[in-house]
């Protein structure tokens, strides 16, 4: 308490040296002279921490409308030590920007280190508009944080300015050496640390991390740089985390908040995005990718298949956002099963986790099963007893958890339940009967995909994530049913069995012409439904002046034609003669289409790219599509003859979107050609050597 005394003493003397003073009320401050009126020193309120102490700020006259003539009002937000700012804009209603200029503003000053600006300073960022345009959180560098507040005095508008929050947050405490942050033992992590990236930085880097499992440190946290606040322009961050032998990293994204580049569609592929968090299944981007991320995401789960697990994180120039916050942990994969909730017949039923009851009957009863890829990478479930009848008032849960960016399959061999209501090949409605329902996790919550009864199989089913779970309910029973039975798999390339894996994508394939001419080519686990919150790729290589023309023979993928905008919750497939960049030029496809839309797809080049792009909303059959190369130029045959291998054309023709790395140099797939370049310089140099001399 002494200290904290001590500490808010030193301050306030500081503060009355500078002229200043601590009550939010309105004074000349801290000689700051507007830029635009350099003749007028700005008005100040002043907003002191007593200890973590919060309230509200609000423009002139809130809510009524601000004067046009307030030329410049500095709030100064001053912590206590060890303490930042946060504010948080409730309402936001200043005039809108001209020519993406703004008259009226509020401008951030975020970065200080000490609790004054003057014309020299330099914002961070520029408010104004409604508050849809308009970022809502903002947080301090350091203990202060000041807002400039200014308006053009020109007639119109009438705007009722900004009302938000104030919070004084405890800063997390650093342990630095050297310009190293040196790791702790992480047993909780508690709200004080709340900002503290647990790992170890490499020196003179800005960003990579280690996060090595020992006795003593089993989980922690990293962020985005400079989370909360908005990341820096061009960064580019790298999280090596490594587990003791046994053990796999698993990781939780609370938040992700990215720039991701709008099109003319709504948003595109986060392999095209200019800012993006990547994830691989291994010691560096080598390794298989399991998680790419951009935009705007919650409560993302995943789990190393190894001991590695590495991240790279990286942003263009403009247009920041927050970033992301996320924990680690270092778990023992080879978990046992849970053990089965049981119903004792004298003392009732014991709840499960999502408020269902087990029964055991008998040593033959199995119930509420969990099925790790580790121990088996498919297998049966069945109802207990199968394939004699179930018992009735008996609730069963398998839960599958895989690893990396293995998916879970199911597929239903066998259905017979009791469905009292009417026609059990084609049940009508399966509420209050003998059931199946089938659940996979989006955004942190369980989603069920369908809930499915009577004698119907369901459709082929997979998982968005490495984790399903199936929940069977029985009512009540018959001796003339015999259950169900369904067959699992954890598969790594989500059901499409066409095209070479890439490892550069979660779910990427190649094409090529040396090895194939023609053949086909479908959407995740088709025929069965295809998985939501699911992006893939399918890049074609053609040689030389070939062409790539693709049909759809079968196609069944949800939304609303002819633009298949995100907006309107559509999945869609679309089509780019670029490696990084969706064509404005080509359609995408979704609903219900044209049989000349189905036909008359081609590339421009020998290089071709189809993206398939599920939501967390809505699922469907899918599709099935035929390609075929067309076309072939001399030179090129000559060429492959020569080299003979698909690795050398597939380098000739560009690798094909990943970010940040290779990619066809040009929109054709065609790239320079270096060693004719340097042979014919080398010619003229020796021309001009001889004719010298």
């Amino acid at each position: 308490m002494r200290n904290w005394l001590d500490g808010v003493l030193v301050y306030m003397m500081y503060l009355v040296s500078l002229g200043n003073t601590i009550n939010p009320a309105r004074d000349s401050c801290l000689n700051y002279e507007s830029t635009y009126h350099l003749d007028r020193a700005c008005e100040c309120v002043i907003y002191q921490s007593y200890g973590g102490s919060s309230g509200r700020f609000t423009s002139p006259n809130f809510p009524q409308v601000y004067p046009r003539k307030t030329t410049c009002i500095l709030y100064t937000f001053i912590g206590d030590v060890g303490e930042i700012v946060e504010l948080t804009f409730l309402q936001f209603d200043l005039k809108l920007p001209s020519h993406n200029r703004c008259g009226d503003f509020v401008r951030v000053f975020q970065n200080l280190d000490r609790p004054e600006v003057n014309e020299y300073s330099k914002h961070d960022v520029e408010l104004c508009g409604n508050i849809s345009m308009i970022d809502k959180n903002f947080y301090s560098k350091s203990r202060s944080l000041v807002l400039e507040f200014h308006a053009d005095g020109l007639p119109g508008g009438n705007y009722s300015g900004f009302q938000g929050l104030f919070h004084f947050r405890d800063k997390p405490s650093f342990r630095e050496t050297d310009g190293v942050i040196r790791p702790r033992r992480v047993d909780v992590v508690n709200s004080r640390d709340e900002y503290t990236i647990s790992g170890t930085r490499v020196p003179g880097t800005q960003c990579t991390y280690y996060f090595t499992s020992n006795n003593y440190n089993k989980t922690g946290r990293f962020f985005s740089p400079k989370y909360p606040q908005p990341y820096p322009a061009s960064a580019t961050c790298q999280y090596h985390f490594e587990a003791l032998p046994g053990e796999r990293v698993q990781l939780f994204f609370q938040n992700i908040q990215l720039h991701h580049q709008d099109t003319s569609y709504g948003w595109g592929s986060c392999r095209d995005s200019p800012d993006a968090v990547v994830v691989y299944d291994g010691r560096d981007n080598k390794s298989n990718v399991i998680g790419q991320y951009c935009d705007i995401h919650n409560q993302v789960e995943l789990v190393s298949s190894g001991r590695y697990l590495f991240i790279e994180f990286y942003s263009d120039d403009r247009h920041a956002k927050k970033g992301f916050s996320a924990t680690y942990k270092f778990i023992s994969y080879l978990h046992p099963p849970d053990k089965n909730y049981h119903q004792d017949p004298q003392n009732g039923s014991r709840g499960t986790p999502w408020g269902s009851k087990i029964t055991t009957l008998s040593p033959e009863f199995h119930c509420n099963e969990n099925y790790n890829s580790a121990k088996r990478k498919n297998g049966t479930i069945s109802s207990p007893f199968y394939p004699r009848s179930y018992p009735s008032d008996v609730t069963c849960r398998y839960t599958f958890q895989g690893v990396g960016r293995e998916r879970v399959q199911i597929r239903f061999t066998h259905m017979d339940l009791y469905y009292p209501g009417g026609d059990a090949t084609n049940p009508g409605d399966c509420e209050g009967t003998d059931s199946i329902s089938v659940h996979v996790i989006i955004s942190g919550k369980p989603a069920n995909l369908g809930t499915y009864c009577g004698k119907k199989l369901p459709p082929m089913l997979m998982s968005n994530e490495p984790k399903l779970i199936v929940e069977f309910r029985s009512v009540q029973s018959s001796t003339y049913v015999t259950g169900f039975q369904a067959d699992y798999s954890f598969v790594t390339n989500f059901g499409i069995n066409e095209g070479k894996q890439d490892n550069r994508g979660v779910c990427m394939f190649n094409f090529f012409s040396t090895k194939q001419s023609q053949g086909t080519f479908s959407s995740p686990n088709y025929p069965g439904l295809y998985p939501r919150n699911t992006e893939c790729h399918y890049l074609f290589y053609g040689r030389g002046k070939e062409r790539v023309h693709i049909t759809f023979p079968k196609f069944q993928v949800d939304g609303i034609s002819p633009k298949c905008e995100e907006g309107t919750e559509s999945d869609y497939v679309s089509f780019s003669n670029f490696a990084e960049t969706e064509d404005r030029k080509m359609h995408r496809l979704c609903g219900v289409i044209t049989e000349e839309k189905r036909r008359h797809i081609e590339s421009d080049g020998p290089f071709f790219r189809v993206i398939f792009k599920s939501n967390d909303v809505y699922d469907a059959e899918g599709f099935q599509a035929f390609f075929k190369f067309r076309g072939m130029s001399e030179e090129k045959e000559t060429l492959y003859q020569k080299h003979g291998t698909d690795e050398h054309i597939h380098g000739l023709e560009g690798s094909g979107a990943k970010p940040r790395s290779t990619r066809p140099t040009t929109s054709n797939g065609t790239g320079t050609n270096y060693p004719f370049v340097l042979l014919l310089f080398t010619a003229i140099f020796t021309h001009i050597l001889m004719t010298s001399t």
